[in-house]
């Protein structure tokens, strides 16, 4: 049993249009082979753009998700042991430790999440529910991916900017944080909180790359589309020409 985003349109034969009452008379004339084989051509890559969108929000969504636990779990690490008192007085942190690029990802990663879950939730009820929210996204949707590449662009730049000792990346990985960790060793493993964070940069430059990449199927996909609407009205003309 398969999902209903992946079952394949039927194929429409553009000549029958002539049968159906009330399409005037220059529908009554075949369309030309140019456009019957490109309409067939679209109606594979509408099967395959569909799969992998869905693919994609799946993948982001999954990503997004790992990002949100991961400085959810850095920050609740913080908090819970920010206070706690070292051999000698100090604190497990660095002084003034800078939290807004942890804080950042958490919250465009949490909103990347639902905006996908969304899109899968449509996309889980069939081919009409993802073809509506197409149309009502219509230029908005070109939009916002590119919005969502260029925030996750910034982002990651910034995330990697501000690992500069003082944040919590930065420390986690720190020599600091690596010489007091005997005495923190049942509150938190700095180790694997420099792995997490590191692990979350990554994440966060696939998240822009398959952005982009995406990005670029739609445009190529949108002009598809258009070329397909210029011929469509070409063929109209010379069949009312005739």
């Amino acid at each position: 049993m398969s999902l209903p985003i992946f079952e394949k349109v039927p194929l429409v034969q553009v000549a029958d249009v002539e049968n159906k009452p009330g399409m005037g008379n220059h529908a009554q004339s075949p369309m030309s082979p140019e456009f019957q084989k490109l309409h067939e051509q679209d109606i594979k890559i509408k099967h395959r753009v569909r799969i992998l969108r869905f693919v994609s929000r799946l993948i982001s969504t999954v990503l997004s998700a790992y990002m949100v636990a991961s400085m959810a779990y850095a920050l609740s690490m913080y908090f819970t042991t920010r206070n706690y008192t070292l051999n000698g007085g100090g604190h497990p942190w660095a002084p003034n430790t800078v939290l807004w690029p942890t804080y950042m990802v958490l919250a465009i990663a949490a909103v990347t999440m639902m905006m996908n879950l969304i899109t899968l939730c449509f996309y889980c009820c069939g081919v009409d529910a993802a073809n509506k929210s197409s149309k009502i996204m219509g230029y908005l949707g070109y939009i916002v991916m590119a919005v969502h590449a260029v925030v996750w662009a910034i982002t990651t730049g910034l995330f990697k900017m501000a690992n500069i000792g003082n944040d919590l990346w930065g420390f986690s990985c720190s020599a600091e944080a690596d010489a007091i960790q005997g005495q923190v060793e049942s509150l938190l493993n700095f180790n694997d909180l420099c792995m997490v964070q590191q692990g979350t940069w990554v994440v966060t430059i696939i998240e822009t790359v398959s952005y982009i990449i995406l990005l670029i199927i739609y445009i190529y996909a949108a002009r598809r589309l258009m070329h397909k609407r210029r011929l469509s009205k070409f063929d109209q003309s010379m069949a009312q020409a005739f």
